[in-house]
């Protein structure tokens, strides 16, 4: 009995030592598979599998034999394992490639073919085996075996999905959308899928190409399909990636007129986001649709609103100072006050016709009765602080500078830390600017540049900028372009102009000049000079490359060209020329998205 347990012990010692050295081998093994080490690798898997027949191991060894090129060993070796497993389709698949990699196309494509026969008719040994050709990159011969597949009615699959990936890793593109969209169909239900891949196609689209490709597919999809709503919904949704609000909006009142749905939230939405990327005309369609369509309901007052503010935002954007159409404008928004009076709702009704009245009619006491009888009615106070500011712009206007100032600095105390206050800071100092008070103007500005707002930070850098600078060089230069900046913010052009000619003939440096010829440029711009501002905007980013201001003066020609001279290729020209040597600029994004935009347009 001693004896026998004695041999037992034995053996059990001799199990453990076996399998320590198994695991301390393994451990080697991937260590110098890890280093790139393979032949080291390969020797100790080779004797892994010898002792213990595991297919892991074989696997490694087989996979370090054609990593160190010896292809004609790993072909006897898969041949030898065949033998013993014949339905191990890795190995099938890696025999293949080991004969490709020897330059033997042909018998690598009949081996394949022969493969295809024997896989077996189930939808999860076809992934399996299709899985297995993408990863030794065998793409055709997946899709090959997926499009047999789809044809067995034992199977019962199409495999859209599998098929859309495995084209994707060919970036072959048109198919894989194809396929992602037939999925759809079949697939309702996958509208989340299929839009996620999308999205993720269009992340990695380098020169557009897969954005063409995409647009393509959905339009001939809902031009063929018009009634299946997963198409339209897909191609909307694009349209808003892309920001085609145009087409995006005319899907939603097809949708709409088809009466299959509500679509009015999305149409007033659609008027908002046009709205806030300055596309005027789409947000004025959208809300005219809404307001036809009806002369009350749940969005009226939105549509209302909504049109007065585009039809005025379009106005200012395109630089008009038509008296007629500001008088007609101030009209319809008393109107609108006698039917909603004075609310939350109606704010930003208040403060366009503030403007309107002071910086347009010139009726500046009008404006500010407004704002003060405003102010007495019952609201929050973000809406108070954005009616104060309103009402100090117009003090500075019309030189009322102190009153403006402590309007400011009570939006700056009672807003802490909102948006709103950092914005009141900033016109503070632009304020103090204005008057030449230069020490203070850049000592708040210097808190601003790290402000939560890109606008107000981006605003703060660019003025303290000009500030610095120029005083570095010029005292009496500076003054002369503060004194002409404070012109140009009261539309007192012609005085804004001298100044800034009196700067080009006796304060003429390399930091001065450029911010000269920009406010030209600006000042033109708001002439309908377009032209003349064109030339001046050019003299900036040509002349004074390494300015500060280059890139923004890049950016105001590209769209002067493209809404103003209809000079779309010029245009494009300058958003490809920011971003290509701007590439720390905050307006990059701005203009990939219109080169890509005006792309598109150019190439329908």
């Amino acid at each position: 009995m001693i004896v026998i347990c004695l041999v037992f012990s034995l053996q059990n010692i001799e199990a453990q030592n076996v399998n320590n050295q198994r695991q301390l081998d393994e451990r080697l093994a991937r260590e110098f598979y890890f280093k790139k080490d393979y032949e080291k690798a390969r020797d100790i898997y080779k004797s892994l599998y010898d002792n213990f027949g595991n297919t892991g191991y074989f696997n490694q060894y087989a996979d370090c034999l054609i990593l160190t090129g010896d292809y004609e060993a790993a072909e006897k070796a898969y041949k030898a394992f065949l033998k013993k497993n014949p339905k191990n389709w890795k190995s099938h698949v890696d025999l293949a490639y080991v004969y490709q990699q020897q330059g033997e196309n042909d018998k690598a494509t009949k081996y394949l073919n022969k493969v295809l026969k024997d896989v077996p008719e189930n939808k999860n040994s076809i992934n399996e085996v299709a899985n297995l050709l993408r990863a030794r990159s065998f793409n055709d011969v997946a899709i090959s075996l997926f499009n047999k597949a789809a044809k067995n009615p034992n199977i019962n699959y199409n495999f859209y999905l599998e098929k859309a990936y495995t084209y994707n890793s060919m970036l072959d593109f048109e198919n894989a959308t194809e396929c992602y969209l037939l999925y759809l169909k079949e697939n309702p239900e996958q509208y989340e899928t299929v839009k996620s891949r999308l999205r993720v196609m269009m992340m990695y689209d380098l020169n557009g190409n897969v954005n063409d490709v995409i647009r393509m597919a959905l339009l001939r999809k809902t031009q063929e399909e018009p009634d299946n709503e997963e198409y339209s919904s897909l191609l909307m949704w694009y349209s808003l990636q892309q920001q085609d609000y145009e087409m995006a909006l005319t899907l939603l009142k097809a949708l709409d007129k088809r009466g299959k749905g509500d679509f009015e939230n999305d149409i007033v939405n659609i008027a908002q986001i046009a709205y806030d990327n300055k596309q005027y005309d789409i947000a004025i369609d959208a809300y005219n649709y809404i307001l036809k369509k009806h002369k009350e309901g749940v969005y009226y007052v939105d549509a209302t609103i909504g049109l007065i503010a585009a039809e005025y935002a379009q106005a200012v954007a395109n630089g008009s100072h038509d008296k007629g159409f500001y008088e007609k404008l101030s009209g319809r928004i008393d109107n609108a006050f006698t039917e909603m009076g004075y609310s939350k709702e109606t704010i930003s009704l208040i403060t366009i016709q503030a403007e309107i009245l002071a910086f347009e009619l010139g009726r500046y006491d009008e404006a500010k009765t407004l704002l003060n009888n405003a102010l007495e009615v019952n609201l929050s106070p973000r809406n108070k602080a954005e009616l104060k500011m309103k009402l100090a712009d117009i003090y500075l206007f019309t030189d009322e500078v102190w009153e403006a100032t402590l309007l400011y600095s009570q939006i700056e105390k009672s807003m802490k830390n909102e948006p709103i206050a950092h914005e009141a800071r900033f016109k503070n100092a632009q304020l103090r600017y204005f008057i030449g008070e230069f020490d203070w103007a850049n000592a708040s500005l210097r808190i601003l540049k790290s402000a939560t707002s890109k606008l107000v930070a981006n605003d703060a850098m660019t003025l303290s900028l000009t500030i610095s600078d120029n005083l570095e060089y010029d005292t009496i230069g500076l003054q002369r372009i503060a004194k002409a900046d404070y012109y140009i913010y009261q539309h007192r052009y012609e005085l804004a102009n001298q100044m800034l000619d009196s700067v080009v003939a006796y304060n003429p440096n390399e930091v001065s000049l450029p911010n000269a010829f920009y406010r030209k440029a600006n000042i033109a711009m708001n002439e309908g000079d377009y032209e003349l501002a064109d030339s001046l905007y050019k003299r900036v980013y040509e002349g004074y490359a390494d300015s500060y201001i280059a890139d923004e003066a890049l950016i105001e020609d590209a769209l002067l060209l493209e809404n103003q001279l209809n000079m779309k290729e010029e245009a494009m020209e300058c958003y490809s020329k920011l971003f290509d040597y701007y590439t720390a600029s905050v307006y990059v994004a701005q203009a990939r998205k219109n080169y890509r935009r005006l792309r598109d347009e150019l190439n329908k």
